[in-house]
């Protein structure tokens, strides 16, 4: 199994298997926007983390389109995140820049795309448990200026106030004792055996582009992201198809098929020759926020199949 693949599958398991939070975790975290993944960042622009753990953000949403537009530290860097969901597929893109990033400030420039100098006043402040953990929440106001227009003006948003807040460590909780033992009967043991995978991926320099799918049983799950670097602005694209019978691999491992939902479209057609060799073809796109139907087939792209026995 190739490094690219023991990345990804960890990946795609958090993201399924971490689909629905716990209420409690949903009301400590409905202020920040979602935190990109750490195992999808290239180097150049990757960040680092901060000796005081926190994070601190706000979320907005434009007037028109159906995005969601979030800003929040990343390590030492600060992440503007455009994110649209839609029956629980996820399409997102990050614009990760180096500036301030502390609690109470978030100041950097996202290229051409715009900028943004934010300072947080707080409100009020209380502490949640999740399991052990405690967390100190700080509801409050983040004024400033916030300017950005993504790429061909698929988001515009300009704002001077939004709700935000601050989470940070706060100690630990006391463990609470079950009277009687939980047993959870919700199918998710399927995640446990061994899937079938698939795998594509293609690199220019420090830019890639990966698709990973897997099938567990019944279902199937399907992972694309692109990234790229822009001097100092590292661009993040991600896409995660909703639970689907949208992949198929023959018993012999020869062949594989893909045909996920939106924001997914067309088809992938995976083939195996008798002399070793491979194709990667068909129509399949994917539409990232800022860049829509992004191919993702080729023969630019490096594959990898693999069934279970």
């Amino acid at each position: 199994m190739s490094l690219r693949l023991t990345i990804l599958i960890p990946f795609a398991l958090a993201i399924v298997l971490l689909a629905a939070p716990a209420a409690q975790a949903a009301e400590a975290e409905q202020l920040l926007p979602p935190l990109p993944p750490r195992k999808l960042m290239t180097q150049v622009g990757a960040p680092v983390p901060p000796l005081h753990v926190f994070r601190s953000g706000f979320q907005v949403e434009p007037s028109s389109g159906s995005y969601k537009v979030g800003v929040s530290t990343f390590g030492s860097a600060v992440a503007l995140v455009v994110s649209n969901q839609h029956r629980g597929s996820v399409a997102e893109t990050i614009y990760l820049a180096k500036g301030v990033a502390t609690p109470d400030r978030l100041q950097a420039t996202f290229g051409q795309f715009g900028k943004v100098l934010m300072r947080f006043h707080e409100t009020s402040r209380h502490a949640v448990c999740l399991g052990t953990f405690r967390l100190v929440r700080h509801k409050g106001i983040f004024v400033g200026n916030l300017r950005f227009r993504g790429e061909n003006g698929y988001v515009s948003i300009h704002v001077h106030r939004a709700a935000g807040g601050i989470l940070e460590p706060g100690g630990r909780c006391p463990r609470r004792p079950h009277p009687h033992p939980r047993h959870h009967s919700n199918g998710s043991n399927i995640f446990f055996g061994t899937p079938s995978a698939f795998l594509a991926e293609s690199r220019h320099g420090v830019d890639f582009t990966g698709l990973l799918a897997l099938e567990f049983g019944p279902i199937s799950e399907l992972l694309a992201t692109h990234e790229e670097s822009r001097g100092k602005l590292a661009i993040i694209r991600a896409a995660f198809a909703d639970p689907h019978k949208a992949f198929h691999v023959n018993e012999a491992a020869t062949a594989a098929n893909l045909s996920p939902p939106a924001p997914f479209h067309g088809a992938g057609h995976y083939r195996a020759a008798p002399d070793g060799s491979t194709t990667w073809a068909g129509d399949l796109t994917v539409n990232f926020p800022g860049e829509p139907r992004y191919p993702l087939t080729g023969p630019d792209f490096k594959t990898f199949l693999e069934a279970p026995f």
